[in-house]
């Protein structure tokens, strides 16, 4: 089988370039998602915003297991 010089060298040449493009295109994605994301993700809201938590009190407390049952069944028949 006969190898080519030139042709090896185009074949490295394209897959420097193509590594090097891949690399700048991954930079500038993970630049643009930083910049598109929010700094304060979970911080106080602005506004007549209110910000809503549940607080499902003490876990040994009364529940026990049929609450976890029907928290699983919820998860099952909702899907979230």
């Amino acid at each position: 089988m006969i190898f080519s010089l030139r042709r090896m060298a185009g074949w490295a040449k394209f897959l420097t370039k193509f590594v090097i493009l891949t690399l700048v295109l991954y930079q500038l994605i993970a630049w643009v998602s930083h910049w598109l994301e929010p700094v304060h993700r979970y911080g106080e809201p602005k506004g007549p915003a209110v910000k809503v938590f549940a607080s499902h009190g003490d876990a040994g407390a009364g529940g026990g297991l049929t609450d976890i049952k029907q928290r699983l069944l919820l998860f099952y028949w909702l899907g979230e």
